[in-house]
């Protein structure tokens, strides 16, 4: 009987075993993987529909500009505006009648926390038909991904793609029509009768000459055209400049550094035109100078590379930019060149169409 009663004891104890520290942190190392990932996809989540809102926001603001260009029928100088700023900056202002009693109005827009323009600033102004200049790019980005707003130049808005680009059209070649010419049902005189004309005189009138020979009286050729020689006049003696030696105790020039050219157009797809090159130049350089080339607004559409990456003394690096395919990376973009220890820092536009 006491036998049975230590078997039964000793099978409750295995019973109660509980778990072991190995398996209390492997426990607590999955839930922390699982919470990481839920709060990751939350964080990624809130931060797409962040830039989703901003970018329908900025294209509805910019379809109510537009209407109202068309609804009043706008003179010059009186067209609906929307105008972004500077690469980085996440507010744009509207110019348009926003209560429609005829009071011209502008107020500035925040995109959401997080989002910003990456494109230069530019002005879209909307005509009396709705239209606008020239075709414009607007991208808008939270540092993961970029949604393009455009305006067509005939005024129609496209979020987040634009299969038909202005740009894209080739130019039309239009035959060149002579002007009418009509009739005139006046008959034209017969001029070789001096009858059929009463203004035609059919005595001959001579020509004189006008070479001045007079030869009335005497014989006398007294040709008018005759005039003296003319007597040189002496060569002036020009001095020397004198060479003046620099002064030792004057200051050297100061490094200064320069960029050619200002302005690149890339294309996305077109052969031999989705990269191109800039030389920046150091003058008057001492010593070792890094270079550094970023485009403005902390946005990635363009791949910049700079050769070499450091001159000694003065010189030049050749900095090749190159377009990314796909729609957030197209409009007006600005790179800076610089060197830290030399010169101020030069920026270069770079236009990217499809």
């Amino acid at each position: 009987m006491a036998d049975t009663s230590k078997a039964k004891t000793k099978k409750n104890q295995n019973c109660q075993e509980g778990f072991t520290i190995v398996q209390l942190l492997l426990v607590v190392a999955l839930v922390a993987v699982v919470s990481a990932l839920g709060f990751m996809g939350i964080r990624n989540v809130r931060a797409e529909m962040r830039i989703q809102n901003s970018a329908r926001r900025f294209a509805i603001y910019l379809e109510k500009a537009r209407l109202d260009s068309v609804r009043r029928r706008v003179a010059p100088g009186a067209e609906s505006t929307v105008r972004t700023f500077d690469p980085g900056t996440n507010n744009f202002q509207v110019t348009m009648d926003f209560d429609g009693n005829g009071t011209i109005q502008t107020r500035t827009f925040v995109l959401d926390e997080g989002v910003t323009f990456i494109t230069n600033a530019q002005t879209v102004s909307f005509d009396w038909r709705g239209r606008i200049a020239a075709r414009a790019v607007f991208q808008i980005t939270n540092g993961i991904k970029t949604i393009p707003v455009d305006v067509s130049g005939s005024g129609d808005v496209t979020l987040g793609d634009q299969r038909f680009a202005d740009d894209s059209i080739g130019d039309i070649a239009l035959a060149d029509v002579p002007p009418d010419v009509v009739p005139d049902p006046t008959p034209f005189p017969d001029i070789t009768s001096p009858d059929s004309d009463p203004s035609i005189d059919p005595t001959p009138t001579p020509t004189p000459n006008g070479n001045g020979n007079g030869n009335g009286n005497g014989n006398d050729n007294g040709n008018p055209h005759s005039s003296p020689t003319p007597t040189p006049e002496p060569t002036p003696t020009v001095e020397p400049t004198p060479i003046v030696d620099p002064d030792p105790d004057a200051p050297a020039s100061p490094c200064a550094s320069s960029v050619t050219p200002g302005f690149l157009s890339l294309s996305q797809r077109a052969s031999g035109t989705q990269s191109g090159t800039v030389s920046f130049t150091l003058s008057n350089a001492v010593g070792s100078h890094n270079i550094t080339a970023v485009q403005v607004g902390g946005g990635n559409t363009l791949s910049i590379s700079v050769s070499p990456a450091t001159l000694s003394g003065s010189g030049t690096a050749i900095i090749s930019i190159t377009s990314k395919e796909g729609s957030g990376n197209r409009g007006n973009f600005t790179v800076n060149i610089s060197s830290p220890t030399c010169g101020a820092v030069q920026a270069v536009t770079v236009s990217v169409g499809n």
